[in-house]
């Protein structure tokens, strides 16, 4: 925590500005974007939540300064992300393979940053408390329990309330295979499969250097750390292993991704970042968990960038986490075994945004 006679460095101080004074920074100015109306929408036939637009019919979105929160009780990070595996004997269901996220706890900035970064901070928070406002206020009470995108940060309604962002799916290719019948195999193909064993040793060579170059987009589940064999007991029902890991846009202070398997690695303590998201509405009918349904306000990432902590100031403006970045910031690539971290090169990478 910083208080407010401490020293932040110059880099921090401009990077935690810009990410203020971006555009679609959370401000007052910043909720005249909202269409007026239809507000929030459903936004594709086969997700059943509803999204919050701007004038221009595009997703409206905030981008805000804030501290992550590793350790709070609302993070999911690696190695199970958002999977019920705390429930026990757990019995792994496919939707929840599919739909497994990240969540990031955030909270606003501390007295000590700058006065400019503080409010926007702050406006970030008011701006999905004013949504939530409005949007109850045009549904009317009909008793479903409703969840804010603000969460405690604690157990009593005392406790500060916090961020809660989620990523997209990690795994949104899952589903289970079809085990298919297998071929009847000729002595031809047995010779062939010898010939490819017990040939010279290129290709052991080719296999591995595939593994050390592996990149950042190029993990299947089957990479993926597993310290406890939830991913072992998920491929062992549904065989998922070459289900490909989709790589959120978070991405160290250098504008490197970071891939999944890195995030409680990277995030161990209260750490300065800047988040752009956009807002999302689920409204469930009544189940065995809330007996009158619910509606829940989701918060979902698009972007997210740590802010340099030390050295001199920034040579360029640093307009937040969004899709000026190329990841030209250079790391030494850990090891791609399966309970490695995953190769960080240095390269200009697209991202699907939110």
């Amino acid at each position: 925590m910083h208080s407010e006679d401490s020293a932040l460095s110059g880099a921090l101080v401009e990077a935690v500005l810009a990410a203020s004074t971006a555009p679609n920074s959370a401000s007052t100015g910043r909720l005249g974007a909202l269409a007026p109306g239809n507000n929030p929408r459903f936004w594709d036939p086969k997700i059943r939540s509803e999204q919050w637009y701007d004038t221009q019919g595009d997703p409206f979105t905030i981008q805000f300064p804030a501290l992550i929160e590793p350790t709070g009780k609302h993070s999911r990070l690696d190695p199970y992300f958002s999977l019920p595996t705390l429930k026990q004997p757990w019995q792994p269901e496919l939707k929840d393979v599919r739909t497994v996220k990240a969540q990031f706890q955030l909270r606003t900035l501390d007295d000590g940053y700058p006065a400019e970064a503080i409010v926007c901070s702050k406006k970030a928070a008011n701006t999905l408390m004013l949504l939530v406002s409005k949007c109850e206020a045009a549904r009317g009470k009909d008793n479903r329990e409703i969840i804010q995108f603000l969460r405690s940060a604690g157990n009593s309604s005392a406790d500060p309330l916090h961020f809660v962002v989620h990523t997209e799916p990690l795994l949104p290719e899952a589903a289970e295979a079809k085990r298919e019948t297998i071929p009847e195999f000729s002595l031809e193909d047995f010779e062939n499969v010898l010939k490819q064993k017990f040939s010279a040793k290129k290709g052991d060579s080719e296999v591995s250097t595939t593994e050390e170059t592996r990149g950042v987009h190029d993990w299947k589940l089957k990479d993926m750390p597993d310290p406890h064999g939830h991913y072992r007991t998920v491929m062992d029902i549904f065989q998922l292993e070459n289900v490909p890991v989709v790589v959120p846009n978070v991405r160290d202070a250098e504008g490197a991704l970071i891939h999944p398997a890195e995030y409680s690695k990277i995030f161990t303590t209260a750490m300065p970042v800047v988040a752009e998201v956009v807002m999302r509405l689920w409204t469930f009918a009544p189940d065995g968990r809330r007996e009158k349904g619910s509606r829940i306000y989701q918060t979902t990432l698009k972007s997210l960038k740590l802010l340099p902590v030390g050295g001199g100031p920034l040579t360029s403006s640093a307009q937040g986490s969004g899709d000026g970045l190329t990841g030209k910031g250079k790391r030494k690539a850990d090891s791609a075994g399966g309970n490695g971290g995953p190769a960080r090169k240095s390269q200009k990478v697209t991202v699907g945004n939110a």
